[in-house]
């Protein structure tokens, strides 16, 4: 459930499901004129980050925006948040969103286009397939088949999405040859 195997010719490719589905995901967040599909939560996510999360959560507004939150001033240090990206789970909004401050506190002042991959990065991850889960069939395909197009090579961080072990490597590690 984290791993998909593939047998190909005589080598066998180990794919990172969750690796590979991060890429796809940031590629399509890059992707010029993207729009993201939100839901309105039926309950608005309330949540009072530390005050400095708040604050450039709070001057980021617009560019959270961009990627599906509707998001507010509540008063007291509180962020109000009505509408999410629909891949981000709704028990992780305030998970992504912390973790989203932290990253345009550390690049996002002085380098807003850095500000703007970090949140990509963030949104790619928290919305793609997770290690561990079991995952549809058809969805498995389609990694598989970007991976071995070679669109998809490396995650947003540049870790590889994919091992390649041959007949004899394999042979080797089971003293065969």
């Amino acid at each position: 459930d984290t791993y998909i195997i593939v047998e190909q010719g005589e080598t066998v490719l180990l794919i990172d499901k969750h690796a590979a589905h991060e890429r796809m995901n940031f590629d399509k967040l890059k992707a010029a004129g993207y729009r993201p599909m939100v839901q309105t939560l039926l309950v608005p996510a309330v949540f009072t980050p530390p005050a400095e999360e708040g604050e450039i959560l709070l001057q980021s507004l617009p560019l959270l925006a961009e990627f599906g939150f509707d998001a507010e001033d509540f008063g007291g240090g509180a962020i109000l948040v009505r509408q999410a990206p629909y891949d981000v789970d709704a028990a992780d909004i305030e998970a992504t969103l912390g973790e989203i401050a932290g990253k345009l506190l550390t690049t996002g002042r002085a380098d807003p286009d850095a500000a703007r991959d970090e949140l990509m990065h963030t949104m790619a991850c928290k919305a793609a397939i997770k290690g561990g889960w079991t995952s549809d069939p058809a969805e498995l395909k389609i990694l598989v088949e970007k991976v071995q197009s070679g669109e998809v090579r490396y995650c947003p961080h540049g870790r590889p999405v994919v091992v390649k072990v041959t007949k004899y490597e394999l042979e080797k590690l089971f003293k065969r040859a």
